[in-house]
């Protein structure tokens, strides 16, 4: 009876398959390892890609709110414009009220001392021709005391009379009724005079009617 009894392998044989099947390990990680790759890769774009789109979506948000605040910053630069035109309008409108109401006031106090200084003349003439008897003393004491308080009245607004002791005859403020010849007086001296002209500040009321000399 024969025994069937395997051959025993040699080292040699051994160490072959030993290096066989570290080689088919090789092949087969390396082959595992090569279907990896792709799925990696795949991967890393696409968190490329969604980067890309956060770093976008950042550019384009900023880019929103920059225009925004441009937009604002122009809109509060109308206003403010449009507000100081107002204030300078505004400003402009209350001079030129104020110059037209203080136009219309003195207009006022002018056409009222103009109808007041005939009666002033009157005053004057009165004071002239008054007697020195008694009974006319009383009458004139009464005469200057008016006419005392209506010409303090007229001082304290302005008014004041034109002097003309001495003066030359000038047409910006004398009214020349008469030339005569004198000899004690130059040429264009005011001899006398007829009516008394007056001053509201530096504005001419009325001009004096005077008599001039002349060579």
């Amino acid at each position: 009876m024969t025994d069937n009894v395997k051959p025993k392998k040699s080292e040699h044989s051994e160490a072959a398959d030993s290096l066989s099947n570290a080689e088919t390990e090789v092949v087969t990680t390396g082959s595992a390892a090569e279907r990896d790759d792709p799925e990696r890769t795949m991967t890393e774009n696409n968190n490329t890609a969604e980067s890309d789109d956060i770093e976008g979506d950042k550019t384009e948000s900023t880019s929103d709110i920059s225009s925004s605040n441009s937009e604002l910053l122009a809109e509060r630069d109308k206003y403010l414009d449009l507000l100081q035109r107002k204030i300078a309008e505004f400003d402009n409108y209350k001079r030129r009220t104020e110059g037209e109401r203080q136009q219309q006031s003195k207009r006022a106090t002018v056409q009222l001392i103009t109808e007041i200084l005939p009666v002033l003349d009157d005053f004057e003439r009165a004071l002239k021709t008054a007697t020195n008897d008694e009974p006319s003393d009383a009458f004139r004491i009464g005469i200057e005391q008016i006419y005392r308080k209506l010409t303090d009245i007229l001082r304290k607004r302005g008014v004041t009379p034109i002097e003309i002791v001495g003066k030359t005859f000038d047409p910006n403020f004398h009214e020349a009724v008469a030339h005569e010849e004198s000899n004690v007086h130059h040429d264009g001296e005011i001899i006398d005079e007829l009516r008394r002209g007056y001053m509201l500040g530096s504005d001419l009321l009325r001009a004096s009617m005077v008599r001039v000399a002349k060579a």
